[in-house]
């Protein structure tokens, strides 16, 4: 599904304000997708691209991953440094689970699977880091 740059911003800036009464896994929910959009507006619009919408974004930009889109903003190291994998919260008598990549975070927090808190903390971080940059970014 296509939408303009215009729909990316408006769906940001919703999403965004949307996370401050949404707390828990469906709020970080909410605010990975905020700055999701928020980025590939900024990212579209950085390319002359604001007529077009998402059919405009390379193909490797038409995914989850935030780390992608930083780096294609040429945004500093700091924006990155808390994008990276996430621990799951082990239980009694459960094997090791595979870590939680930064682009499958919206997978973790939509399917309620439980992830260590320092590593949670660290992503939620970066994606208020991200939003703030959005919001200085579209003036919304």
């Amino acid at each position: 599904m296509s939408v303009s740059v215009s729909d990316l911003v408006r769906s940001y800036a919703s999403l965004r304000d949307a996370v401050s009464q949404s707390a828990g896994p469906g709020g970080r929910l909410l605010q990975f997708y905020s700055v999701e959009y928020g980025l590939k507006a900024a990212y579209l619009g950085k390319q002359g691209m604001n007529a077009r919408g998402t059919e405009s974004l390379p193909q490797e930009l038409r995914s989850h991953d935030l780390r992608r889109l930083v780096k294609e903003l040429r945004l500093g190291h700091a924006d990155l440094a808390g994008l990276s994998t996430c621990r799951r919260q082990q239980r009694r008598q459960q094997s090791q689970q595979d870590p939680v990549e930064h682009h499958e975070l919206h997978q973790a927090w939509r399917y309620g699977a439980p992830l260590e808190e320092s590593d949670e903390k660290r992503a939620v971080s970066a994606l208020d880091m991200l939003s703030d940059w959005c919001r200085k970014e579209h003036r919304r």
